[in-house]
């Protein structure tokens, strides 16, 4: 019976080692995302580099791009997974973040909500590059047409998960 009990204790330590692993730390709590690369609003980089980011993207790795704004009253802080990666001329990478229905932001209660169901149709896309390019439509998605885009500039830091690609990886195009 004490066997039993001292079993069960240890699967359910195992199973808690298991989900705290599984949420992003290692066993030695650090995080298992890295910053790649991040550039400044011109593309330049600012820490890291490129040729780690496209490695990396080579190699199969989860990304997460992170991007954000403070304005005179207000600060805000995005960071999302890309749907579509892109490595061009092998010096570049372009990123497309998943359609999104944009909530309204309560700078007041700093929440966030849906009370304007106007909002609901509207569709935000966005395409992001290594170069610190951030071009972002948006589009009613019941008439087909685009509402509005706003061209910007950003600087922009790239996450990867698990990296530790080291020398070059063989782009995608060869078959080696």
């Amino acid at each position: 019976m004490n066997c039993m009990r001292t079993t069960s204790w240890y699967c359910i330590a195992l199973l808690f080692i298991s989900l705290v692993s599984s949420c992003g730390n290692d066993f030695n709590g650090q995080t298992k995302w890295k910053i790649v690369v991040k550039t400044d609003r011109d593309g330049n980089v600012t820490v890291g580099n490129k040729q780690d980011l496209i490695n990396a993207i080579r190699s199969g790795n989860s990304v997460k791009i992170g991007w954000g704004g403070k304005g005179e009253k207000h600060s805000i802080e995005h960071l999302g997974e890309p749907i579509w990666l892109a490595v061009l001329d092998e010096q570049e990478v372009v990123a497309h973040l998943d359609p999104q229905v944009l909530s309204i932001t309560d700078w007041k209660g700093l929440s966030a909500n849906y009370s304007d169901s106007t909002k609901l149709s509207e569709e935000w896309r966005v395409v992001i590059t290594t170069k610190g390019d951030f071009d972002a439509v948006w589009y009613d998605r019941v008439t087909n047409k685009q509402i509005q885009r706003r061209p910007q500039k950003h600087p922009i830091t790239w996450f990867v998960e698990n990296y530790g690609v080291e020398g070059k990886v063989t782009p995608l195009f060869l078959n080696e």
